[in-house]
């Protein structure tokens, strides 16, 4: 049984909708703004607030959980107004469907609580005031919340799939929020040197996103009439290698395994063509391990009938969100009038050295899952 993408939806620093966020950043389009919460050197004796991506006039006066749940209603919100699904009210159409609200890594330098201490909170702060502020009728049993930053959406995916297997549910909605535009966040980025300034040319660039995904059962999406933006064709997560954090080649021998072993050996008879998308963010640590993992994945891989794509270029560090906003990506040049490619792979690496990849087949007849809001 194969697991289909039907709706997306996204709240970006370049727009309210996935259609022209997407297009956004196609077109090269970035809009770094000044955040006033951090003041950095400017490289020549003075000082200047260090620049990022916010989702300007949207996100706005909320902090942590209350902008990550202002960001996924936002891209919920555009993809049930531009996917023409039913409305919160349809109790058949809502009491299939689940919910997983994908969160940052909960580090206690950055946010100052655990889950070790609250293993309910994104739960109770996040995800119900959400369910909440949507009005979707979405059983307490069928909603999770995953603290795993980049990685989230493969493990989500692996999770969908796993209702799907017994029936439980015929859909689910993803829905993944970061921020890192907050004061406490610029604080963490910095004091651990991960900031990028005018005296640090390698690191992150705070953003801020949302966006919003709904697998569905291959048979519940055909039963509806739903149309299919992508096949999702495999799914694979490593955990980390050991207690200790791998170094940079480590990482990168465990990205090409996991790919070799899980996503691209088993799928693909022939080497991999198509779009590539990365979570880089500026930092050294990301570049070295896609480094490494590359010059290993040359049999799997045909490095040059491949287009890469770096979201990171234009929403800057969007963590918890990156998955999800890849996937939209993908799925937008699924539908490219011009040589769209058949296959997508998105490649994840979070801040505790997990790596993911999912691996996204184009419809034979691909058509627009969305549609720009009026």
């Amino acid at each position: 049984m194969r697991t289909c993408v039907t709706a997306l939806g996204m709240v970006s620093a370049l727009g309210y909708g996935v259609v022209g966020s997407c297009a956004a950043m196609r077109a090269g389009i970035s809009r770094p703004q000044p955040l006033v919460g951090c003041v950095v050197e400017d490289g020549e004796g003075g000082a200047e607030p260090a620049k990022g991506y916010p989702a300007s006039c949207y996100a706005e006066g909320f902090f942590q959980a209350g902008a990550w749940v202002r960001l996924a209603a936002g891209s919920f919100e555009d993809m049930l107004h531009a996917s023409a699904l039913p409305s919160p009210s349809s109790l058949d159409f809502w009491r299939r469907t689940g919910l997983i609200v994908l969160a940052p890594i909960i580090d206690r330098e950055r946010f100052f609580w655990s889950l070790e201490t609250q293993p309910e909170a994104l739960l109770e702060f996040y995800a119900r005031p959400l369910i909440d502020l949507l009005g979707i009728p979405v059983a307490n049993n069928f909603v999770r919340a995953l603290g795993s930053g980049h990685c989230g959406l493969a493990e989500a995916v692996q999770l969908a799939q796993a209702e799907f297997a017994t029936r439980r549910l015929d859909r689910v909605v993803i829905l993944g929020a970061d921020s890192y535009i907050d004061p406490l966040s610029l604080d963490w980025l910095a004091q651990h040197r991960r900031l990028k300034t005018p005296t640090r040319q390698t690191g992150a660039m705070p953003g801020e996103a949302g966006a919003c995904l709904l697998l569905e059962s291959e048979s519940s999406a055909r039963a509806r009439g739903a149309t299919i933006g992508a096949h999702i064709e495999a799914v694979a997560l490593d955990g980390p290698l050991n207690e200790k954090q791998p170094s940079a080649p480590g990482l990168g021998l465990a990205l090409a395994e996991m790919l070799k072993r899980s996503v691209l050996g088993p799928v693909l008879e022939e080497p991999f063509r198509g779009e590539v998308l990365l979570d880089l963010n500026g930092e050294e640590w990301k570049a070295h391990t896609w480094g490494h993992a590359q010059v290993r994945l040359n049999q799997h891989i045909d490095f040059n009938q491949c287009r890469f794509v770096l979201p990171c270029e234009s929403l800057g560090e969007i963590g918890a969100a990156s998955g999800p906003v890849a996937v939209c990506m993908a799925i937008s040049s699924f539908v490219q009038k011009d040589t769209p490619p058949e296959r997508a792979i998105v490649c994840s690496v979070s801040d505790t050295r997990r790596v993911a990849a999912v691996l996204l087949g184009r419809p034979p007849q691909a058509h627009p899952i969305t549609t720009a809001r009026s």
